[in-house]
């Protein structure tokens, strides 16, 4: 008995010998099994040049659709963009479409000389529409496509076989907006002063975070920053290059000239015509259009008339101050030159005061109520609709001043100038609430745009408040007597200014150290309001007919990815 034990474990010790001998013989085979090894890193190799491969088939489908939706609807104005249309764009039926992409793939099915790509089927569905009106007018339209992609790549004279096919769900989600001038932080059609010759210099006391754009050339000296978009008609700038000035194509003029372009700066941009006449707001005044379909012609006196119910002739109305036209959906018409204040009353209704010749209305808008009561004199009048926020002066308006009530969308159009005498401001800042409503927008027709800000003694007011969007589409933005009046630091407007020229607002000389010092007139603290960057506007405020088109308002995405399926052979 003992021996038989003893050599049954002799046995076990022999196999367990023997065990450890073939793994360690097994592990060192693995190890430096060069054959093998170089086949698993070359199949692995093959594996992720295959997976290149589809994904250059899926971005093929993406890019394409992406970037052609985009060129077809910018083409297009906003009120020719419908849901049939949207559904046709990205559809087989669209042969386009469907050449352009044929024509990418064959310019990209071979990735390198053992690798190809094949789309096996791809398509887009429109999942969503919707239109958003804005002061009556269609202004914006948001839509998501929904989309499958399926897309094969395989390895050529690859033992044994690798092909990978991927099949890729997603959304292309945009937002079109027609653009608006009001869109603009600054834009000018000329960038010189209003004298027609005059170099504006951009400098490092430059900041802008809205778009800019001119129908001219921009001038830079040293630093001056753009945190948004900034494009020129003009293929070249000039740099100051330390006096001695340079034209270039190009961004910047180092060591001296460096702008900074957060967003990039377009040179031969398109140019962007400003419009040379206000009858769509003289119309939107006058009474209400279905849909806003407004003549393309601007109204004679005896069309004028019509709207105002008086006796049709060629002659102008009396000069004063219409409210038919509130009674007919539309907004409020003066004939002649006309100041206004805008307030509001001890319940928080807006208050417009205008004063045209001998006569004062006061105009309170209840808009819980739809209601405008108007006081003349000692009688007041009531109106069952309140106006649509545009306010025709055919004439100029002398003075303007006070506060936008928080309910308040408003336009101010004048037929010739327009003259700011002390601060405009919002009730609610859009700084500290983005969803701020009230907005403002002057709109001088042929004038310009006067910045005149005094106290009650007839001295300049220091630091002045602005809240608007200007626009002198034939005339300049700029300061009375800039060269001439005292310094009274900064205004700070809270908006944009679009205009012919670039008019001035002060001068200013430097100290020993270089550091300027105002000589006269006002400096300028401009910040933009985010939100016509999204598409919000005063009501009828003039539009370039230009569609944009941005991603997904809330992510700025234009394309996500929901699913992807790998399926390897």
């Amino acid at each position: 008995m003992r021996g038989k034990k003893g050599e049954k474990g002799d046995i076990s010790l022999i196999t367990a010998i023997t065990f450890a001998i073939f793994i360690t013989a097994l592990i060192a085979l693995v190890v430096n099994f060069p054959i093998e090894q170089s086949f698993f890193t070359r199949r692995n190799q093959a594996r992720d040049q295959v997976l290149y491969a589809t994904q250059v088939g899926i971005k093929t489908v993406l890019t394409t659709a992406r970037y052609y939706l985009k060129d077809q609807l910018t083409r297009r104005k906003l009120t020719d963009i419908d849901s049939d249309f949207l559904s046709y764009v990205l559809s087989k039926n669209n042969s386009n479409l469907v050449n352009t992409i044929n024509y990418i793939y064959t310019s990209t099915s071979q990735v390198d000389p053992t690798t190809v790509y094949s789309i096996l089927d791809y398509s887009f569905s429109l999942a969503s529409y919707s239109a958003v009106v804005r002061g009556g007018t269609t202004d914006e339209i948001s839509y998501t496509y929904v989309y499958t992609i399926t897309c094969l790549g395989r390895k050529i004279n690859f033992n044994p076989p690798i092909s990978l096919e991927v099949t890729v769900t997603g959304k292309i989600e945009g937002v079109l907006r027609k653009e608006n001038f009001a869109r603009f932080a600054l834009f000018t059609d000329r960038h010189v002063m209003g004298d027609g010759t005059t170099r504006v210099w951009f400098t490092d006391r430059t900041r802008f975070y809205g778009p800019v754009h001119t129908n001219g050339e921009f001038a830079f000296a040293y630093t001056p920053q753009f945190f948004d978009e900034v494009s020129s008609y003009s293929r070249t700038a000039l740099f100051y290059n330390g006096g001695n000035q340079r034209r270039l194509d190009a961004d910047s003029n180092p060591p001296r000239d460096i702008p900074y372009f957060a967003k990039g700066f377009v040179r031969g941009a398109p140019a962007i015509n400003l419009p040379t006449v206000a009858y769509t707001q003289l119309y939107a005044a006058l009474s209400y259009f279905p849909n806003d379909n407004f003549p393309t012609y601007s109204p004679t006196y005896s069309i004028i008339r019509q709207y105002l119910g008086l006796p049709v002739s060629n002659q102008a109305p009396d000069n004063g101050i219409y409210t038919i036209t509130i009674a007919n959906g539309g907004g409020i018409y003066v004939q002649g030159d006309a100041s206004i204040e805008l307030g509001k009353d001890s319940l928080g209704r807006a208050v417009y005061t205008i004063t045209q010749g001998s006569n004062t209305y006061v105009f309170t808008i209840d808009t819980q109520n739809n209601k405008t009561y108007v006081k003349i004199g000692s009688k007041t009048i009531e109106i069952n609709k309140i106006p649509n926020g545009v306010i025709y002066v055919n004439g100029s308006v002398t003075s303007i001043k006070g506060i936008v009530q928080k309910d308040q969308r408003i336009t101010v159009v004048a037929k010739s100038g327009i003259t700011i005498t002390h601060h405009i401001t919002y009730e609610e800042d859009p700084r500290n609430n983005p969803d701020a409503i009230n907005v403002l927008g002057l709109l001088a027709e042929t004038g310009n745009i006067i910045l005149d800000p005094k106290n009650s003694n007839g001295t300049p007011l220091q630091d002045p408040n602005i809240h608007a969007v200007l626009m002198a589409p034939n005339g300049v933005v700029q300061v009375a007597n800039y060269n001439t009046r005292s310094p009274a630091g900064d205004v700070h407007l809270l908006g944009g200014i679009i205009s012919k020229n670039y008019g001035a607002f002060g001068t200013f000389t430097t100290d020993r150290n270089g550091n300027p010092v105002p000589q006269s007139g006002y400096g300028r603290d401009f910040w933009y309001d985010y939100r016509m960057r999204t598409g919000y506007a005063p009501p009828y405020f003039p539009t370039t007919n230009r569609t944009i088109q941005e991603g997904n308002p809330q992510t700025q995405r234009w394309v996500t990815i929901d699913s992807w399926v790998e399926s390897w052979r």
